[in-house]
């Protein structure tokens, strides 16, 4: 892989899949359940038996909740860049007996390996910073997805009142590289990393503006908890 960034990540992620899960209800103080409730909301539940496409699906956690989504007779396609998530992914939703309507494809974001309007939905949760090319990712999702489906991007934001920004910029340079390194030093990077990249994140109106260049139709941009993170969503006309 000749992409320094792409390489970086899937090296930093590779070492953390089995905590993943445990940690993020922990840092996020369990909010990452209502924040892909908020995300699957989003999908058109009324496309069940659908399929939907979860890209950077790290150990599945929302392609898991949009499992739930499609019903029995739908099928939900993780896509990731790392080998160990996917395989963490696959082991977890076979524990809770829903695999059947699971499938995993390793790969990049930014070159999709399906064919155009393939799915009912396509979303992104946590992960837009972390790939090498925000743009491409968007009109990569935006190409997979059928006519009438919906593009979704969740992600960590920098939130806008000052008080707040303060208190939450501590914690994320200063807790949260301290919360990784007393688990493992392999955390400890990964969080350090995960800091520095929310303070470079895109702006939810900057993301449904990356959404509207993709050819996507009201996207609008949701903060939620305070601005902490943002939901932006756009339809495919």
């Amino acid at each position: 892989m000749t992409d320094p960034k792409a390489w970086y990540v899937r090296n930093l992620f590779s070492k953390v899949p089995s905590e993943y899960d445990l940690l993020l209800a922990l840092l996020t103080f369990g909010q990452d359940k209502n924040w892909r409730a908020r995300v699957v909301s989003k999908t058109r539940p009324e496309h069940n038996g659908g399929m939907a496409l979860d890209v950077a699906t790290g150990t599945g956690l929302l392609a898991g909740d949009l499992g739930q989504n499609v019903g029995r007779s739908g099928l939900v396609v993780g896509v990731d860049l790392t080998l160990s998530m996917l395989q963490t992914a696959k082991a977890r939703l076979r524990e809770k007996g829903e695999e059947s309507r699971m499938d995993w494809v390793l790969a990049r974001a930014e070159n999709l390996p399906f064919r155009d309007d393939s799915f009912q939905s396509s979303t992104i949760s946590l992960a837009l910073r972390n790939v090498s090319d925000a743009s491409r990712t968007i009109q990569e999702m935006a190409r997979t997805t059928n006519r009438g489906g919906t593009v979704v991007s969740l992600d960590f934001a920098r939130p806008p009142n000052r008080l707040i920004q303060f208190a939450y910029y501590d914690y994320l340079l200063g807790i949260f590289p301290l919360i990784g390194r007393a688990v493992s030093e392999a955390w400890g990077k990964t969080l350090s990393y995960l800091g520095r990249s929310i303070l470079r994140a895109r702006t939810g109106d900057q993301i449904a503006v990356l959404m509207q260049k993709s050819g996507l139709s009201n996207a609008t941009s949701i903060p939620l908890t305070m601005g902490i993170v943002c939901l932006v969503h756009g339809r495919k006309q």
